[in-house]
């Protein structure tokens, strides 16, 4: 959980309720999954700035968090949304290029000890379970991500064959002198 500390460290004076802990640990998942973050609520404002920190007014409401992230390639923006319910956070993520929502709902007292907000060490509980979570349920994965990439190669291949004739398996050859090179089929 390289980082994690230096963040939580950066922001613990500002930790009012576990859920402000929570909203930290799935902003570091989210940073380590190569995005960063823009700022808070729904819409993009002037002078925004790709960071890895959380930004200023962050946990201004503790009933619903809205962050915006974008990735390292500038390829993906997410909205990532908490909202709390008794004693549960509730996470929405949507991928706006895609429109793809992922959720996950989370009970805090598994994952955040209220009684130790201030200290890095004792603060947070099951992390690997949490982690396990978030990436199966929540955050873009690896898959998706290399299955985008072959996608596009895809296209770029049938491009690349509309232009090339001697790539295109039903083209009728023309009659004329041999060619002195044999079609690469």
């Amino acid at each position: 959980m390289a980082g994690l500390e230096l963040l939580f460290n950066c922001v613990s004076n500002s930790l009012t309720c576990s859920q402000d802990a929570l909203i930290c640990f799935v902003h570091w998942e989210i940073v380590k999954s190569g995005y960063k973050c823009l700022g808070i609520g729904d819409e993009p404002k002037d002078g925004e700035k790709k960071s890895e920190l959380l930004p200023p007014g962050w946990n201004e409401s503790k009933d619903l968090y809205a962050l915006r992230y974008r990735s390292s390639d500038d390829k993906s923006n997410l909205l990532l949304k908490a909202f709390t319910v008794d004693s549960t956070l509730i996470f929405n993520l949507m991928d706006s290029k895609t429109e793809k929502v992922t959720d996950l709902t989370v009970n805090i007292s598994e994952y955040v000890d209220e009684a130790n907000l201030q200290t890095f060490e004792s603060v947070f509980k099951n992390t690997d379970e949490l982690i396990t979570k978030l990436k199966s349920s929540l955050l873009p994965t690896e898959k998706e991500e290399r299955q985008r990439k072959t996608e596009k190669k895809t296209e770029s291949e049938r491009a690349s064959n509309l232009r090339d004739p001697l790539r295109d398996p039903l083209l009728i050859p023309t009659r004329g002198p041999p060619s002195r090179h044999p079609p690469n089929w």
